[in-house]
């Protein structure tokens, strides 16, 4: 019966991840504007992500406790199988990230709405020109790709010599995707190159989100029945504002008023006022149309967790403490005592300063799936994190806004842009890990014996002398690329430090700030023919 616990663990956790993804699609995506590609490709993407970040406490349950064996299923999982499940969740997230997700992208593009579906049900064009978009933008992908793994250290061949006959070009393409490693160190280039571009979501998005995320717990947000009612107040002020303004010019016999006749002030103040009060009534309209589909699953759940908010607020609070805490004490342990220093971008043979997150974690990997389930509430937390982070900035791009998620207001492209960013993000998360929890990440609870005959946790340098430690599948990956690539673990490290920046200047904007999020930030636009509906009564 113990060996079947993976399988139930992983089936379940599939599942699960299933079914927070719907749910998650179900909650953005607008109802007249959804299509089934773009659910199933949501779901797909967001389950493959997190299965990567998963898999790393089963990597370390093998290094630590040894392979994984199911007498009833009468299978065998070792080290090796980790390393293929890893290339396969991988090798899945690139298919789903360069081809489904463009594809249900464009698609989503060409389709037109509802009514473009009602006229051409057999979508045969817009399918067409929907891989014809995709196919470019992996042509461009591809161009990329050959451009970059050009500046690969390791690269020997020039491109000069493509055009001094076939065999000069065979031996610069062998090169070129390293077919004497088996294309080790291409793979290589290429996933740390997209962990790069996950960094940057990591550093703005993920860092906002768990910095702001507890506060607005620990306050809480308006309701929409609140904001409704401060919204009626304020309505009822610019009201009684217009009225006295125009109660000193005589009004015509059909009630209304000549604006030329009365001052500019007057006249001005009155413009002014008319546009704050359509502005309100947009924001009244949208919040009781909220309210009306407030029977949604997830705002129920949300309602039946208010009264534990405090508790949920303190909870997430600490853990974001706890891992900007372990980055920072990491981070002044590789700055201060790294052998090589700015040559290998601080690597760190041996933990020297003390590290909370690393040592719950060794305590918690003696117990599997203990150290199992805690990751995975703590993926989930950084999940969640990341996507209260687009929440409140919108999806950018330089700076500027691309998309903004709304409940039941998104466009499915804007929850597909979403989701490819969030599978970088998690790629970007297995390497935060090794400055999160560096030990647990690297050699789980495996410990070799000192001179003096004491059990001692492996670290690299014991590594180096004992050769009984064994390294994870994920770290020996990013280990491989910080000592081949010293300038991606370079890159990685003053990252990581811009996260602390980030969520530094964000809790302490958040701690001094002492207002209650409103329910509903901005007003959605309206039709022309709503905004005449708009005056005052």
């Amino acid at each position: 019966m113990a060996g079947l616990y993976p399988w139930v663990v992983l089936g379940g956790a599939m599942l699960g991840l299933l079914l927070l993804s719907y749910l998650i699609y179900h909650y953005f995506a607008d109802p007249l504007e959804s299509y089934g590609l773009a659910v199933i490709t949501v779901m797909l993407s967001f389950t493959v992500s997190i299965l990567c970040v998963l898999l790393i406490p089963v990597d370390i349950y093998i290094i630590s406790q040894g392979d994984i064996t199911s007498e009833a299923l009468h299978v065998t999982i070792s080290q090796e199988h980790v390393r293929t499940a890893y290339l396969v969740l991988f090798s899945s997230l690139m298919i789903l990230a360069f081809f489904l997700v463009p594809h249900a992208y464009f698609y989503g593009e060409e389709r037109g709405g509802e009514f473009d579906d009602k006229l051409d049900k057999g979508n045969k064009p817009t399918c067409c020109n929907a891989m014809r978009s995709t196919a470019f933008f992996i042509g461009f992908v591809l161009v990329l790709i050959v451009v970059s793994l050009n500046f690969r250290p390791g690269h020997r061949e020039t491109i000069d010599g493509v055009f001094d006959g076939e065999e000069h070009m065979k031996k610069w393409v062998g090169d070129l995707l390293d077919f004497e490693h088996g294309g080790l160190n291409a793979i290589s280039f290429a996933i740390a190159c997209l962990t790069l571009v996950g960094v940057a979501g990591w550093v703005f998005y993920t860092a906002y989100g768990m910095a702001a995320m507890p506060f607005d717990w620990l306050r809480g947000k308006q309701t929409a029945a609140e904001q409704r009612q401060d919204l009626e107040t304020n309505i009822a002020a610019i009201r009684e504002k217009y009225r006295v303004i125009q109660s000193k010019y005589d009004a015509r016999e059909d009630g209304t008023f000549d604006l030329s006749q009365m001052k500019a002030v007057d006249r001005k103040e009155l413009n002014r006022l008319n546009r704050q009060h359509k502005s309100l009534m947009q924001h009244n309209y949208r919040l009781q149309e909220i309210e009306q589909k407030a029977g949604l699953v997830i705002p129920k759940l949300l309602q039946c967790l208010v009264p534990f908010r405090w508790m949920i607020g303190m909870g997430m609070m600490s853990i974001s403490l706890l891992v900007a805490c372990s980055m920072l004490l990491t981070l002044l342990d590789r700055l201060l005592h790294s052998p090589c220093g700015w040559d290998c971008g601080y690597t760190l043979k041996e933990r020297l300063i003390f590290n909370p997150a690393d040592e719950i974690f060794l305590r918690l990997s003696h117990i599997f799936p203990l150290d199992f389930i805690v990751l995975s509430a703590f993926v989930l937390y950084i999940f969640t994190a990341s996507v209260f982070g687009f929440v409140c900035l919108g999806i950018r791009l330089f700076c500027l806004n691309m998309y903004t998620l709304r409940a039941r207001k998104s466009m499915p492209q804007a929850l597909l842009v979403l989701c490819n960013v969030i599978a970088y993000i998690l790629l970007a998360l297995c390497m935060a890990l090794l400055t999160i929890a560096p030990n647990y990440t690297s050699f789980g609870s495996q410990t070799v014996a000192d001179d003096d005959g004491e059990p001692s946790y492996c670290t690299l340098e014991r590594r180096e002398a004992k050769a009984s430690c064994q390294v994870s599948v994920i770290s020996g990956f990013f280990t491989r690329i910080a000592v081949s690539m010293p300038f991606f673990s370079l890159m990685y490290f003053t990252a990581n430090w811009a996260f602390i920046a980030v969520f530094s200047a964000v809790f302490f904007r958040c701690f001094m700030s002492h207002e209650r999020t409103p329910f509903l930030d901005t007003a959605t636009e309206c039709e022309e023919e709503e905004m005449g509906l708009l005056t005052f009564s």
